[in-house]
């Protein structure tokens, strides 16, 4: 057993040391930096010294050339190895070979690493060698920090105008806010929405943005126990325009978990409103002729959210893709940071990424909505997904009890089983809302129409009137006023059923409660399936395989989503040619004659389609890989009405990088 003494400034890293070198059976003695290391030498002798390079005060360099002058020849001659994630070996080779440093270890290398370098060195024994004069130091050391400092300081202005960039393209207003309630930071959208310049923002003039109950609130949720507070607020300007603001106040804590602050989201909902009212009434104009008005309204909404939903996929994958970037280079470089910096820009990203993964589930239930949502078909029984799925739908129904009633003998559909699952789901959390005080929700199968089986969901609830139930179907409708709710339940179980060919009813009596019932296509002329198993997990971390260094052709007409697709592909190790449309990829793989191991392209394209462009890229290159990337299911369906062979492989929009490097790991082990 040795004595070893650490010595970095991160407590969170001396720890990480302290383990590894523990299960070798060595002793460890923690230094906090440089000065406290050239204490605990003379006092203790260690046989190794580990130590960081970046360090406040004393750093690593000036350490060992410390150490290597000291009068304490047993100090003086301990071996020195740097451990570092801020110095690549380079960089430090010279100077340290001049003083004396046994071997350079990066933090990103196996941690064995690590444990066969101290082996190394306390084989080696004590070090003797030349000391280096003070001069050549004083300049060698100079030029080696020197060099990182500009480096760090590049990468912090890169980081802050990527922050800058995306704050002043939010669509929402943000103010940072201290613990004293006092704004050091708004945004140019907080400025446009309150119509004041943003120098009258600053300082505690946010709080024009509440109501004074509301500002006493603010104030107290900076002071208090609480994560957030949402609010909600009318301002008139007094030129006779009001306008309806939504607000979200949530903490900041600093490094030691202590309140520095929060962060204020202002967002403009009068035109949501406004829309909501109008649309209110014009439904009320059309009571008459409710059943063709609705089905026709409901057609058209169909195609517009499955469009907005498409190209919203697209610039919502870009936003999350850099978001996700901008985190990587700021943990990057956090220990260069100013104090507290780094946690205060990842939690105002953090907040970017919750609001990016809301959008994303607000997307997939308009997708749905739309029928355009991409889908598994697969035959299944319901009655054994029910049964598999009880402890979910007992979780969903919350104080009321669930009762299974099913029909004996299989009930074989045919449908996505996880979009099935997630209409159940939302069917009973409605039921379970319609009885605030407990109550049965009652689940039974039968035979449907033509071989199909049919799913009724009662609850004895309070029932829906007709009015209401009349709009049950329509998306951004709902009577859950106080939950925040978007709306979209039931016009995203509606779209669900209806993509698998089945129907929705609704039949409910104010006072006795509700049955919704699903009627589902049977399966014919197939043998009985097992049960849907679901989709197996991603492995912890996320995608491990390293790439070869293959070639791939990335095709996308949204510049800002194939830029980002880029960057995950060639931080991944491969080599990515670029295209906007299916002539200019034609183009590359005409031009460039070495091999590309997979295309990796969208679907919906002007021009040329992403499945076209893959036909006529096979025929130039038969052994071609394809990996499709869409945001709805309608792009996968051909002419003919044909879904994408088996043996495509979709990734759908948006995407994390994990998802896109493991559809195209998929493809390249295919053989």
């Amino acid at each position: 057993m040795a004595t070893v003494m650490v010595v970095d400034d991160v407590a969170a890293n001396r720890d990480i040391v302290r383990m590894l070198l523990g299960y070798r059976g060595h002793e460890v003695i923690e230094a906090h930096d440089g000065a406290d290391a050239l204490r605990l030498a003379h006092e203790h002798h260690p046989d190794v010294v580990v130590s960081d390079v970046l360090m406040p005060g004393i750093d690593g360099l000036e350490l060992v050339h410390r150490l290597r002058t000291d009068d304490d020849e047993v100090a003086a001659q301990a071996p020195v190895i740097f451990y570092t994630a801020n110095y690549l070996e380079p960089e430090t080779r010279p100077i340290a070979e001049a003083c004396g440093v046994s071997q350079v270890v990066l933090r990103s290398q196996d941690p064995h690493e690590l444990l066969d370098a101290v082996d190394a060195a306390l084989a080696g024994g004590p070090v003797s060698i030349d000391v280096v004069p003070p001069d050549d130091f004083a300049q060698a050391h100079v030029q080696a920090v020197n060099a990182k400092l500009i480096e760090k300081v590049r990468a912090l202005h890169h980081t802050e105008r990527r922050f800058e960039a995306m704050a002043v393209a939010s669509p929402v207003g943000i103010a940072l806010v201290d613990a004293d309630g006092e704004a050091d930071y708004i945004n140019p959208r907080l400025a446009e929405i309150m119509r004041t310049p943003i120098a009258g923002l600053l300082g505690r003039g946010w709080l024009a943005c509440l109501d004074v109950p509301a500002r006493r609130d603010a104030l107290d949720l900076l002071r208090g126990n609480a994560t957030e507070r949402r609010f909600t607020h009318r301002v008139d300007f007094g030129d006779g325009t009001v306008r309806s603001l939504r607000l979200q106040l949530r903490h900041i804590q600093d490094d030691d978990a202590e309140l520095a602050g929060g962060v204020l989201m202002v967002d403009d909902v009068s035109d949501v409103i406004a829309a909501e009212e109008r649309l209110r009434d014009e439904t009320q104009q059309r009571q008459d002729d409710a059943r063709r008005r609705d089905a026709e309204r409901l057609d058209s909404l169909r195609r517009m959210a499955g469009g907005a939903a498409h190209d919203f996929n697209n610039i919502l994958g870009a936003i999350l893709g850099y978001t996700s970037l901008a985190i990587e280079s700021i943990n990057d470089f956090s220990e260069s940071l100013p104090a507290g910096l780094s946690d205060s820009l990842l939690a105002d990203l953090d907040q970017v990424v919750k609001g990016g993964e809301r959008a994303k589930a607000l997307t997939q239930q308009l997708l749905a909505f739309g029928r355009r949502e991409i889908t598994q078909p697969a035959t299944f029984d319901v009655n054994t997904l029910l049964r598999e799925m009880l402890e979910a739908l007992h979780d969903a129904a919350g104080e009321a009890t669930v009762v299974l009633k099913l029909a004996p003998g299989p009930a074989d559909v045919r449908a996505d089983p996880r979009q099935i699952g997630q209409v159940l789901v939302n069917l009973v959390t409605n039921a379970a809302d319609a009885m605030p005080g407990g109550g049965t929700i009652s689940i039974a199968t039968s035979a449907g129409a033509e071989g199909g089986t049919a799913v009724t969901v009662t609850d004895t609830g309070r029932g829906m009137p007709a009015d209401v139930l009349n709009r049950a179907f329509e998306p951004f409708f709902t009577t859950k006023r106080s939950t925040g709710t978007a709306g979209l339940g039931l016009s995203t179980a509606h779209g669900i059923v209806s993509q698998a060919g089945g129907q929705l009813m609704l039949d409910s009596v104010p006072g006795e409660g509700t049955t919704a019932t699903i009627t589902l296509p049977g399966v014919r002329d197939q043998a009985a399936p097992p049960a849907p198993q679901p989709a197996a997990p991603a492995p912890p971390g996320g995608v491990s395989e390293s790439s070869g260094g293959e070639t791939l052709l990335l095709v996308d007409d949204e510049a800002d989503l194939r830029e980002v697709t880029a960057r995950f592909l060639d931080g991944a190790g491969y080599r990515v040619l670029s295209a906007a449309d299916a002539v200019e990829a034609l183009s590359l793989l005409d031009r460039h004659h070495d091999p590309i191991a997979a295309m990796i392209t969208d679907v919906v394209m002007p021009g040329m389609n992403g499945r076209q462009l893959a036909r006529a890229a096979k025929q130039r290159r038969p052994d071609l890989r394809v990996v499709f990337v869409s945001g709805f299911a309608e792009a996968l369906i051909d002419e003919a009405g044909n879904n994408l062979e088996p043996d495509s492989m979709i990734v759908a929009k948006p995407y994390t990088r994990d998802q896109l490097l493991a559809g195209v790991q998929s493809v390249l082990r295919q053989s």
